[in-house]
């Protein structure tokens, strides 16, 4: 199973809880092509589709992962770091 790290949980918390986003949206977890930034992964808003699975922090839906990235993912680890260089969200894929 991937694993949220407790800083990735709060600062997804954090998002959820200061971003507007209409009724059904969440924060989601994507690849390409639905992630088109930078980098192999990215976090976007997006509607639940059927397949999603949700990551729940303290009874609040956090983030959205579609059924099929989470069994590719399940070794993985998502977390949340500020570096020097700054800061944001990492997936590390063992």
């Amino acid at each position: 199973m991937l694993k949220i790290t407790p800083a990735a949980r709060k600062e997804l918390k954090r998002i959820v809880d200061n971003r507007e986003m209409e009724t059904g949206q969440c924060l989601r977890l994507a690849i390409p092509p639905a992630w088109t930034g930078a980098g192999d992964f990215g976090i976007v808003v997006d509607g639940e589709k059927g397949n999603d699975r949700s990551v729940l922090v303290r009874g609040v839906k956090v983030l959205l992962l579609d059924e099929r990235l989470l069994e590719r993912l399940s070794t993985s680890k998502l977390d949340f770091k500020v570096t020097p260089q700054g800061m944001g969200f990492t997936l590390d894929v063992y």
